[in-house]
């Protein structure tokens, strides 16, 4: 059986990729067993370079390729949901990759057959992964937890590589970086969630746009994560908007800081810092019993 197939790349600042990973990709298609005809959705996250125009340029030979651009910067999450949004109805499989040039397009026959054996998403995973360490350890450690945390065991829970059925995407949402626990959410949705191994290239062209900060970011989501499954998203609304309340007040403070000594330069200025202080206490010890009283809830 052939598919059509839809193609998801993410893209900030990829101006010398965006034309070689379309041409792995035509190349690819065209010897494909399983691929009969195909779409490919660049998402262009406001880049700075000229990756947007060399898309364009792409899009002049190849009517099959749509353009998703931001005016803002929104990150991979947005990107990807807004992308799933637009796949056209008729589209059998949708990929997501990244146009980082180390993904492998002619892994694609490999997910389609994996799906074929009952998967409702297929992941890849990097064995051989050519990053440095302070990549490949952190992700180790990160991916051993989530499969504690969700009763999972998969390798590689945020490769960027994956494949979907159609449906899947239909019933899924992702914000706020939560696309690197799509394995999960889609696992709790009572899909089959399965791995591949894949071929991984270290990057050529262009920086990397993820540092090892996104994992103590990645684990502060982890729980929001743990909760929103383990409450069917009950109650998350008012955490959402509790959290959100305080991370403003820290803001405003932050604000209230500066213009005190940098702008208006006001007398008694060691007094206002000390209200500002005690302010910015009280908001994050609130902020932290908010956060505590979540992670109760999952230990009980």
């Amino acid at each position: 059986m052939k598919y059509k197939i839809g193609i998801i790349i993410s893209c900030y600042n990829e101006q010398k990729n965006v034309k070689i990973i379309y041409e792995r990709l035509i190349d690819s298609l065209k010897n494909s067993k399983k691929a009969k005809d195909y779409k490919i959705y660049f998402i262009e996250d406001n880049s700075k370079d000229n990756t947007k125009k060399n898309i364009k340029k792409l899009m002049k030979k190849d009517n099959k390729i749509e353009l998703i651009s931001f005016i803002k910067r929104t990150g991979k999450s947005i990107g990807l949901q807004v992308g799933f949004n637009r796949i056209d109805k008729n589209i059998d499989l949708v990929f997501m990759m990244d146009a980082d040039l180390q993904d492998d397009p002619k892994e694609i026959d490999k997910f389609i057959e994996k799906i074929e054996e009952g998967y409702d998403l297929v992941s890849g995973y990097k064995k051989n992964r050519k990053d440095n360490l302070e990549k490949r350890l952190p992700s180790k450690i990160y991916n051993k937890v989530l499969n504690i945390f969700f009763n999972m065991n998969l390798h590689d829970h945020n490769c960027g590589f994956k494949c979907f059925k159609r449906n899947v995407i239909n019933d899924i949402k992702i914000y706020d970086n939560l696309h690197r626990f799509l394995t999960v959410f889609i696992k709790y949705k009572g899909y089959k969630v399965g791995e591949i191994e894949v071929n991984h290239h270290k990057r050529i062209y262009g920086k990397s746009k993820y540092g090892i900060t996104r994992y103590f970011i990645a684990f502060k989501d982890l729980i929001k994560v743990k909760y929103i499954v383990s409450h069917q998203k009950k109650h998350m609304f008012l955490l959402d908007f509790f959290i959100e309340v305080f991370f403003v007040v820290d803001f405003l403070t932050e604000a209230v800081v500066l213009e005190t000594f940098f702008l208006l330069e006001v007398i008694f200025e060691d007094f206002n810092f000390l209200l500002v202080s005690l302010f910015k206490l009280v908001s994050s010890f609130a902020f932290l019993a908010i956060k505590s009283s979540s992670l109760v809830q999952l230990i009980l």
